[in-house]
């Protein structure tokens, strides 16, 4: 059980000292029926609620690992503190930053519960709070739940995975939000009114179906225009930890190359030639990171953050009166124009950077049944 209170500041009048909470950690009772507090002091960049979450996380899983540990009565927390630890830490980050986020659900349900009081009902409780609550990415955090699991049964913490034989109960797909082909001509027009960046990005992820961090991850050196593809090999990662930007690999750890329209690429080129100059004119104020030549960042050079291309793009269709639809979900028009311009779906697979076929058929089930009732319909005129 943790806690935390708001510290004053040090100097009140000091705008630029950082807001500070103290948290206080209960780790149980020691041999003497004394109860176990561990307690910091921790500077924020800010006081919002997720922030303060992820400093009790991280100090959870520092005071559940800095001492003796009972084994025996190990809590959910404690175990999950270890898994952190030992095993996640040691994954890339992209894996780590997934892991801390989505294992917070269970954290919160089953909290200080102790590992071998967890039966197969409780998973099924939990399965059904995160359906009933409408939790994002449910399925995943099941299975996040899950392997943490698997790994204390590995480690000997418990005698088995009781998440491991529990079937989900079966959710309503939601439906897939995507533009159709008038819809995107209308983006595109009122695109022209955007700046060149955002134009530029925006059109890429309909034209390429590629991920807003493999857009942001693309080097000059990534770009042919001699044959107009462009390969991804990497995608932008921002360790939120050290406040740090690298290339990191792509989702399924495969280069890909992506031919691309002719029109695009001339506009691409001519918008390369311009940052190139823009580069020149900064000097030796260019903040770009060495080995990082990206293609679409600040105009220092510095690396953008997702999430101001997310914000945008949901400000700007908002303001020109377009459906509103997620940046991700430029890519499902991009499959979806395709599938229903008759593209065969392995093409469509190797697009997308999708790591089975299976994949690409489950995504956009919905979608190859619509063009094969089209596909009877002609065989119908036909005969």
């Amino acid at each position: 059980m943790s806690s935390y209170i708001v510290l004053n500041k040090k100097k009140p009048g000091d705008k630029t000292e950082l807001p500070r909470i103290k948290i206080t950690v209960e780790l149980g009772y020691d041999e003497r029926g004394k109860r176990i507090r561990r307690k910091k002091t921790v500077s924020l960049k800010t006081l919002s609620s997720r922030a303060i979450k992820k400093a009790i996380t991280e100090f959870e899983i520092e005071a559940a690992t800095s001492g003796p540990i009972d084994t025996n009565n190990l809590t959910y927390r404690e175990a999950a503190a270890l898994w952190l630890k030992n095993h996640v830490s040691h994954l890339s980050f992209q894996s780590q930053k997934a892991y801390e986020q989505n294992i917070q659900a269970a954290l919160d349900f089953f909290g200080e519960m102790k590992l071998k009081d967890l039966k197969k009902f409780h998973m099924v409780e939990f399965n059904n709070h995160l359906i009933e609550e409408d939790v994002k990415s449910a399925d995943y955090k099941l299975r996040v739940n899950r392997l943490m699991l698997q790994k204390m049964v590995e480690w000997d913490l418990m005698p088995e995975n009781v998440a491991k034989t529990v079937k989900r109960t079966k959710q309503q797909r939601k439906e897939m939000l995507f533009y159709d082909i008038n819809e995107v001509k209308q983006l595109f027009e009122v695109l022209e009114k955007a700046m060149p960046k955002h134009r530029m990005v925006i059109k890429m992820a309909v034209l390429s179906g590629m991920r807003l961090g493999e857009i942001l991850g693309l080097t000059i050196e990534n770009v042919n225009f001699a044959d107009n593809t462009i390969t991804v090999k990497h995608t932008l990662v921002h360790d939120t930890k050290k406040d740090t930007y690298y290339l990191g690999d792509p989702k399924n750890k495969k280069t890909r190359i992506i031919p691309m329209p002719d029109n695009y690429m001339k506009e691409l080129r001519k918008y390369i030639t311009e940052g190139k100059k823009t580069r020149m004119a900064y000097g030796s104020k260019w903040k770009g990171i060495e080995g990082m030549d990206l293609i679409f960042c600040r105009p220092d050079g510095y690396p953008h953050l997702p999430q101001t291309f997310l914000k945008y793009f949901i400000e700007f269709t908002e303001k020109h009166g377009l459906k509103r639809i997620r940046f991700h979900d430029l890519r499902h028009t991009h499959a979806s124009l395709l599938l229903s311009n008759g593209v065969n779906i392995k093409v469509i697979q190797e697009r997308l950077g999708h790591s089975t076929i299976t994949l690409t058929m489950d995504t956009y089930s919905h979608l190859t049944r619509e063009n094969e009732r089209e596909a009877v319909a002609k065989l119908t005129s036909i005969f």
